[in-house]
């Protein structure tokens, strides 16, 4: 199991300050204000977006991770809702968001109830690696990477909006992603 307050005390996020491309694109298409933002990390997509006005949910399992979301809201004025808990143990009622976001975490377990969570016409924005990440470098646990064409096999029943499986290359580092932003039905 990894320590993730740790990995946050040894800086290995520090850097990273920009929201996913996939948000800044797509968050206009966002059909109301409440957005819950699974895996938080260190706020970066959630401070985005409580700056233009949504109400933001942070749902994260690093106390660490926490800490440095809640700075850097303060620092930028911008509240959010943290909530410190499991992803795979889903805290949130059906239907009550807007739009949920996912950034880099992947548990199969709760996959097709990530659509749940959306009222209806809500969106939802994925991004993750594939398994040809392994392939690209650094070696990462294949039961977190996706296989080709799952994430828009996962969610087939929502109406597509986006979809791409690519490699991109950021900071001399190449990354095999899928990224999905779907509507819920």
């Amino acid at each position: 199991m990894i320590d993730w307050d740790k990995r946050y005390r040894e800086g290995f996020y520090d850097g990273l300050s920009d929201p996913h491309e996939l948000l800044v694109r797509f968050f206009p298409s966002i059909p109301g204000r409440l957005v819950i933002d699974i895996a938080m990390g260190n706020g970066r997509d959630a401070v985005f977006l409580a700056e233009r006005g949504f109400k933001v949910i942070g749902l994260e399992r690093s106390w660490e991770a926490i800490r440095r979301a809640r700075v850097l809201s303060l620092e930028r004025g911008c509240p959010i809702l943290f909530v410190f808990g499991d992803a795979e143990q889903l805290p949130f009622r059906e239907g009550m968001a807007d739009c949920v976001v996912v950034f880099y975490f992947l548990s199969r377990k709760i996959l097709q109830h990530l659509p749940k969570m959306l009222r209806k016409g809500g969106l939802l924005m994925y991004e993750t690696y594939l398994k040809r990440q392994n392939l690209l470098g650094e070696k990462r646990d294949p039961e977190h990477l996706l296989d080709d064409g799952e994430l828009f096999s996962v969610f087939r029943h929502m109406e597509t909006l986006f979809y791409e499986e690519i490699i991109t290359r950021k900071d001399g580092k190449k990354k095999a992603i899928a990224r999905f932003v779907g509507r819920r039905l």
